[in-house]
């Protein structure tokens, strides 16, 4: 092991290793930087491709990167759902509504780098209509059809909402990788 790289996990070695081998701006080196770039992230980076790390769900070890913005206005669950599943932003297109475990390690990591004040906080409704401090979830509610539930971003509170009939409420897609670690 180099000097530089003794403080590397040995899988962040073997993306330097392999990310120095290929050609710059190739497919295989783009690809081969994302995973380094993602192995190196800490929870509210701003990765190159513009979404935030939001963090890793410790049973899964899935890593979770947000959209920069939430939806540009507040929406039903299926308007929502459709916002994500349609979205096309920092170079991805698979974007979806995240779970209730995923939407509560993002709340608790909301104070953290470029998460930071990205989030609507509000409680009461707005003149606009909806209820632009709580969010979707793709969490159905048990043994009850077409609901899901919601958390309330000025405390963390987790609530539950109509699909068609609910909210509107604000939304903010995730996307996971897998198999990167640290």
């Amino acid at each position: 092991m180099t000097e530089t790289n003794k403080h590397l996990t040995e899988a962040q070695q073997k993306a330097a290793a392999f990310l120095t081998r290929q050609k710059p701006g190739t497919a295989a080196w783009r690809a081969a930087k994302d995973a380094a770039d993602i192995a190196n992230a800490k929870v509210g980076d701003i990765m190159q491709d513009g979404s935030i790390y939001a963090g890793m769900l410790p049973e899964t070890h899935e890593r979770i990167f947000i959209a920069a913005k939430d939806t540009p206005c507040t929406m039903s669950f299926n308007e929502a759902a459709k916002y994500a599943e349609d979205l096309d932003v920092h170079g991805h297109k698979d974007w979806r509504m995240p779970t209730l475990d995923e939407l509560n390690l993002v709340y608790q990591n909301i104070e953290k780098g470029a998460l930071r004040e990205t989030f609507n906080r509000t409680v009461e409704g707005s003149a606009a209509g909806g209820y632009p401090g709580w969010y979707w979830t793709s969490t159905p509610l048990e043994d009850i059809p077409m609901w899901v539930k919601t958390v309330c971003f000025s405390d963390g509170h987790a609530h539950h909402e109509h699909q068609e009939d609910g909210g509107p409420l604000s939304a903010r897609p995730v996307r996971l990788v897998i198999g990167v670690k640290r």
